[in-house]
């Protein structure tokens, strides 16, 4: 064999081994990122739980304050859950937005900045609609017991002001427990605890992405 011909030969071995191995990528890459699909379907359908909890709740504030437009407090408690259930459903749906919008065609790196921009999201969400609960709680329960024949702000203020207390200092306590943990000092409990926030569909989404970059460099 001339070498000519050897060199033809060995250079379509080497077009069938890029192809072999392209094709192998691309299975293994299209059956992590079905994985990676499933595991989002948890939190896919916790937003959309979230979207219903907005839409009782502004049910709820609307029902309320159309009742109390000639009572001060009560009218702004209302309004105070109206615009809390409409927060919720904003940012659920921003959350479900970013869900949707993964390309998963796209390069390993563009979709590990895609699944970023959905766990800030999703931390921003967390902070507007549960971290604000050390107060949000307080209407709720004007409304129950005003349903209950009681004005709970008129018979026993002592008890809304002790309740914003221990709201605000809880609030102030998660925040500065935030910044121990984010603390450039503690990088390993940061990263854990920032994993926390995040949750479970989004850590098993990095997980397979670091497959899936892994077997790239191999």
């Amino acid at each position: 064999m001339e070498l000519d011909e050897l060199k033809a030969t060995w250079q379509a071995l080497d077009r069938r081994m890029q192809q072999s191995n392209a094709i192998q990528l691309q299975l293994f890459k299209d059956g992590r990122f079905k994985n990676m699909r499933a595991g989002l379907r948890p939190l896919f359908w916790g937003q959309i739980v979230q979207i219903l909890f907005g839409i009782l709740t502004i049910l709820i504030g609307v029902a309320f304050w159309s009742r109390h437009v000639d009572v001060a407090h009560l009218f702004v408690t209302g309004l105070i859950l109206h615009v809390y259930g409409v927060l919720a459903i904003i940012t659920a749906g921003m959350t479900l937005g970013k869900i949707r919008s993964i390309d998963y065609s796209a390069p390993v790196l563009s979709i590990q900045k895609q699944v970023a921009s959905v766990r800030r999201v999703y931390v921003g969400s967390g902070v507007v609609v549960g971290h604000s609960w050390w107060l949000m709680w307080i209407p709720f329960a004007v409304v129950v017991f005003d349903y209950l024949g009681v004005d709970i702000v008129t018979v026993a203020p002592g008890f809304i002001g002790i309740s914003v207390g221990i709201g605000i200092a809880g609030l102030l306590a998660m925040w500065g427990f935030h910044r121990w943990a984010s603390s450039p000092r503690r990088p390993k409990f940061g990263q854990r605890y920032a994993e926390a926030l995040s949750g479970g569909s989004l850590r098993r989404a990095q997980r397979v992405l670091d497959e899936v970059k892994q077997f790239e460099t191999e």
